[in-house]
């Protein structure tokens, strides 16, 4: 893919996801729900207590960066480890919904901003990220995973989750010719999921990740990857890396 696509690209999925922060935590809702008992809600609270109980055996975490923060709902299960935390993402509308649900504690802070542009000259004891490292393009791979070692303090760990690529990628098969009023999630191809909403439609990165892939990619990169356990959806895995 060439840089001009592939910056395109990234505007295209920022602005997805612009789009689609309120409807997205709105959702989240209703899987959180106990009374809901479809299979994607009873995974998805499965996997937030398998993430609150991640973090409280990391803890203390110290200060903390959570890359692509989203709404927030992360920084849930966490912050009460956390020294600081600094809730980055390109979406002012996900950041406003964060801003409602942990902005009230002090010890956080939101920065609305692009990770591969962001300029930034501190350091986090504990970086985290969920639902983001499949939105890497290959092409940035390294230079994001460089970024990260110049803002991880010495000792520090990176708390992340992706994709299995040998486990089943939600997703329709087929995408219509038109794009749909309801949410629309197309299964990845090629890097490239189709998502659509409100009857427009966009391309956002989606990369699949095989575990030694994964681990041989990054260990060309000086770190170690542990891989955690389940991670919040049922083809999602938690991991660990360090240097």
């Amino acid at each position: 893919m060439r840089a001009d696509e592939d910056d395109g690209l990234i505007e295209e999925q920022i602005d997805f996801y612009r789009a689609d922060a309120e409807a997205f935590d709105e959702w989240l809702v209703t899987l959180i729900d106990p009374s809901n008992h479809e299979p994607v809600a009873r995974s998805y609270r499965a996997g937030r207590r398998r993430a609150t109980q991640l973090f409280a055996q990391r803890a203390p975490l110290g200060d903390v960066l959570e890359i692509a923060a989203g709404t927030g709902r992360l920084a849930e299960l966490y912050v009460r480890h956390a020294d600081s935390g600094l809730l980055l993402d390109a979406s002012p509308e996900s950041l406003a919904l964060a801003a409602r649900r942990v902005g009230s504690e002090a010890r956080i802070s939101l920065l609305e901003a692009d990770v591969f542009d962001w300029q930034q000259d501190r350091t986090f004891d504990t970086i985290v990220f969920t639902a983001w490292l499949h939105h890497v393009p290959h092409s940035r791979f390294s230079a994001f995973w460089t970024k990260v070692q110049t803002l991880l303090a010495p000792g520090g760990r990176v708390i992340f989750d992706f994709p299995d690529a040998e486990l089943n990628p939600p997703g329709k098969l087929e995408v219509p010719a038109e794009p749909t009023d309801g949410y629309g999630f197309y299964a990845p191809q090629d890097g490239i999921s189709i998502r659509d909403h409100f009857r427009r439609r966009w391309r956002v990165v989606h990369n699949l990740w095989h575990r030694d892939d994964l681990s041989s990619r990054l260990a060309e990169l000086g770190w170690h990857v542990e891989f955690v356990g389940p991670g919040l959806f049922a083809n999602i895995v938690w991991a660990e890396a360090t240097r």
